[in-house]
């Protein structure tokens, strides 16, 4: 049995059935909002995902993983952890998790 490969499209599907979730631009890139708040940004081949301290602890450790720093000049986004193409596998559950990190700040 082949395994379906993880993309940026399968995390839009992984959300599509919540009303609070849309895909969208943030900074001119791709990304996946709630109740539009950005929680996952393609760029290039990886996905970054805004990440809950402990959550971002752990998604450092994964291979190739490192803070988000879009510009590349050396400041990363404190919150934001980027996970290379590679390491697909977990994209799933980051997704999750960013998901709940930043609907919690967005419940009203």
């Amino acid at each position: 049995m082949t395994e379906t490969p993880v993309t940026f499209e399968s995390l839009v599907a992984q959300f599509a059935a919540n009303p609070r979730v849309a895909a969208g631009k943030w900074f001119g890139k791709t990304c996946l909002k709630v109740d539009g708040k950005a929680f996952a940004v393609l760029f290039g081949d990886d996905i970054a995902f805004k990440l809950a301290e402990d959550a971002r602890a752990r998604a450092l450790q994964i291979e190739g993983a490192g803070l988000f720093d879009p510009r590349g000049q050396g400041n990363p986004f404190r919150e934001w952890v980027q996970v290379p193409r590679p390491q697909a596998a977990a994209w799933p559950e980051l997704a999750g998790e960013a998901y709940e990190f930043v609907s919690a700040g967005t419940e009203s």
